[in-house]
């Protein structure tokens, strides 16, 4: 019994992050089942497959316009140290300035390659994600520097509650439609930001403000925010694909399928992000230090990824019963992209271990590298096998992003160690010269 109590206040901090983060993905699941079955129900799968094609292009530009900002904001001010009002300030200048870049290109490129989604429902939704939710997505990873991992998971709760309520509102008024879903998206983000930077930011005793950043945040908000894109990009740009090559239809089918596997990875995810910044802490001297909580996080996450994805095979006739029969041939499709689940949940572990190591810039390239890959093979294959090419080509870049990540944190963290041996060795010799001078 004593044992046990000591490994719970051992691991106490972990639990409780962890337990906010489910939380705050358990609502995020409501919110993204229930955009995702009424969404579904109420567009035919054309229109639905358009609807998912418009992330293929917000998806990796959110990634550049906030992603990478949130990951800078803890690189700067817990690894750094930087005054959390100067971080703040570069940070929202950065906000402003990429947001609106990516906004504009979101609705110059969905709007060109997506028929099926009118250029007004297109431009609501870019200004939705890519201008405004980033402000509470920022505040949030001030929190969590300040405060901790649960404080800022407390915040984002809000988050899926608006979405779940952009949802839920029109579709009980029977007026659910992608236009008004972005505009309910609009006003619910609107009241969230105005909440962060008049209640929120100032309870930190901090103050909204603006700074251009000097060129060490830009670099390495590029080394975060271009890997995030591509990992995006390949995650999602097959969706975009599948429209332009004028299959809107299978990307209806193609896009519902996958959002089934998406989900079956909020586990994983949920760990992930509870436990992402106990990767990035260098402790001195520590050997194996990266590479040991990568395979550790890895042994448990890939266990229980199998589990999920052997329930999802067997599970998959189910998805007609929430979303008609128009949508059977997504269960097939589902079938074949199971196999992404167990790779998702071990590519992960090795990126967040590179990090540690300081290897930002060839954490980038492993992840833009698959990312190229995967567009090669969606280019590729889609206009010949539709959703099968799609399919292929993201478990070939999958698999490819996977081996690339454990086999440049077992590089480096070897060459860690040796330099770590190394410097051990000096300081002996010193001390053993100094010994002996003195004698």
């Amino acid at each position: 019994m004593s044992k046990i109590r000591g490994l719970f206040s051992r691991y106490s901090s972990m639990i409780n992050d962890v337990a906010w983060s489910a939380i705050s993905d358990v609502l995020a699941l409501m919110a993204n089942m229930s955009s995702f079955i009424f969404l579904a129900q109420s567009l035919s799968p054309e229109r639905y497959g358009g609807y998912v094609g418009i992330y293929g292009v917000i998806g990796p530009l959110g990634a550049f316009s906030w992603s990478g900002l949130s990951l800078l904001v803890l690189q700067r001010v817990i690894r750094e140290n930087d005054a959390p009002q100067t971080a703040l300030n570069r940070v929202l200048f950065l906000s402003v300035a990429q947001g609106t870049t990516a906004a504009v290109l979101a609705f110059a490129i969905a709007s060109r390659a997506i028929d099926q989604v009118s250029p007004t429902a297109i431009a609501f939704m870019a200004i939705a994600e890519l201008m405004i939710f980033p402000v509470t997505q920022a505040t949030g990873m001030f929190v969590q520097a300040i405060n901790g991992f649960a404080a800022a998971a407390r915040l984002r709760i809000v988050v899926p509650l608006v979405r779940l309520a952009s949802v839920l509102i029109p579709w009980s008024l029977g007026i659910l439609t992608i236009r008004n879903l972005a505009i309910a998206w609009i006003i619910g983000f609107s009241i969230t930001a105005l909440g962060c930077i008049f209640i929120v930011l100032p309870r930190l005793g901090l103050r909204p403000g603006f700074a251009k950043p000097p060129g060490a945040y830009i670099k390495t908000n590029l080394e975060l925010s271009l890997p995030l894109t591509a990992s995006n990009l390949q995650i999602n740009g097959d969706k975009a694909i599948l429209n332009y090559f004028d299959f809107a239809r299978d990307a209806g089918y193609y896009g519902a399928a996958y959002r089934v596997v998406q989900l079956s990875q909020l586990p994983i995810k949920t760990m992930n992000q509870a436990l992402f910044q106990r990767f990035l802490p260098n402790e001195e001297g520590r050997m194996g230090q990266h590479l040991s909580r990568a395979v550790r996080f890895t042994k448990f996450s890939f266990t229980l990824s199998v589990g999920i994805a052997g329930v999802i095979f067997l599970v998959a006739p189910l998805l007609t019963v929430f979303l008609g029969e128009k949508f059977e041939p997504s269960v097939t499709i589902v079938r074949w992209l199971v196999p992404v689940i167990p790779l998702l949940s071990i590519s992960r572990a090795p990126l967040n271990g590179l990090l540690g190591l300081g290897k930002t810039t060839l954490r980038a390239g492993v992840i833009v590298s698959s990312a190229f890959l995967s567009m090669v093979l969606y280019f590729s294959l889609i206009p010949i096998y539709s959703w099968r090419g799609a399919a292929v080509g993201t478990v070939v870049s999958e698999l490819f992003l996977t081996a690339a990540g454990w086999f440049f944190l077992v590089r480096y963290q070897r060459e860690a160690d040796q330099a770590t041996l190394a410097e051990r060795a000096r300081k002996q010799s010193k001390k053993e010269s100094e010994n002996s001078d003195q004698r």
